[in-house]
């Protein structure tokens, strides 16, 4: 019989079994939820995931982040809570000063000139994520030089999200390392993965926030940038829930799975309170797949 063993309380790193957040925008709303999974609760240890949910009135602008520390880094529950606060926070002050600024006027052209402006665009948000993914690296090998510890004892992943509404128009920007998921779903039968996840040569292996990631040369492929018409929703989900929900990189590109996941998610969105129903509906149960789930849900079309 699966147990449910609280974690000890006077932990240093002490991390709550469930966090969840909702924050209102302009005709939509963000919710993020994160809960404790099966295999952690049955061994009395902590939540590793974490999250970073904003939306700033004055700009416009959005930002959603979902991080998964490393079940074999014993800190890893605070790596991912240091990556997501330490680069979601370089995000938000970006995004409100003048880099949002000259993003705001690059969008306002792209129907003029599309493949200019998203040159323009995806080569600002390379260096803009590069920076946050940095500073968030940085702020990780402190800790662990502070503690005495070697910084792979604080490994996680990062995924971020950028996102504007213009009316019936949804930019979004995308940082992915890890597993997981990125995707900007609908309407209806249709979805865009945002990256591809990092999978490695065995079962839950994967690629972590490091410094060789910051200076690999492949790390532009790693961002994502596009402008939809009548998007319903942005997606960041740890792998806790992209791995049963998907269960494969092609899963992961099929439509109609997203059409499932909505159809059942959104009642749970539509509640007055969708993060204490999206930590309710991460209880959900699937054989095999007993980790921590935590995702992050920008969304239009529930009511």
């Amino acid at each position: 019989l699966w147990k449910k063993v609280d974690p000890p309380a006077d932990d240093p790193y002490f991390k709550t079994n469930t966090d969840g957040t909702t924050v209102d925008g302009d005709g939509f709303r963000i919710a993020a939820a994160s809960r404790r999974g099966r295999s952690h609760e049955h061994a009395g240890t902590f939540r590793d995931d974490d999250f970073f949910v904003h939306h700033d009135a004055d700009s416009g602008w959005s930002v959603l982040i979902v991080a998964d520390g490393a079940g074999s880094a014993k800190n890893s529950r605070w790596g991912s809570k240091l990556a997501a606060e330490v680069a979601g926070r370089h995000l938000v002050s970006s995004l409100s000063g003048d880099f949002g600024a000259r993003m705001d006027t690059a969008i306002s052209e792209w129907d003029e000139e599309p493949a200019v402006a998203g040159k323009v665009v995806g080569d600002e948000f390379h260096y803009l994520f590069h920076k946050m993914g940095s500073l968030a690296v940085q702020a990780i090998d402190a800790e662990a030089q502070a503690k005495g510890m070697p910084a792979k004892d604080y490994a996680t992943t990062l995924l971020a999200a950028v996102s504007k509404r213009q009316g019936s128009e949804t930019f979004l920007a995308s940082f992915w390392l890890g597993d997981g998921a990125i995707a900007a779903y609908g309407p209806q039968g249709k979805v865009r993965l945002m990256g591809t996840p990092d999978s490695g040569d065995f079962a839950g292996q994967t690629r972590f926030l490091d410094r060789s990631a910051m200076t690999d040369h492949a790390f532009g492929k790693r961002v994502g940038v596009g402008r939809y018409t009548d998007l319903c929703a942005v997606f960041l989900m740890t792998d806790g829930i992209s791995d049963p929900r998907f269960e494969t990189d092609n899963g992961l590109v099929d439509a109609r799975k997203w059409d499932a996941l909505w159809e059942e998610m959104s009642p749970f969105l539509a509640s007055p309170e969708p993060e204490k129903a999206l930590i309710q509906w991460l209880d959900f149960f699937a054989p095999g797949h007993h980790d921590d789930r935590t995702i992050a849900v920008l969304y239009a079309c529930v009511s």
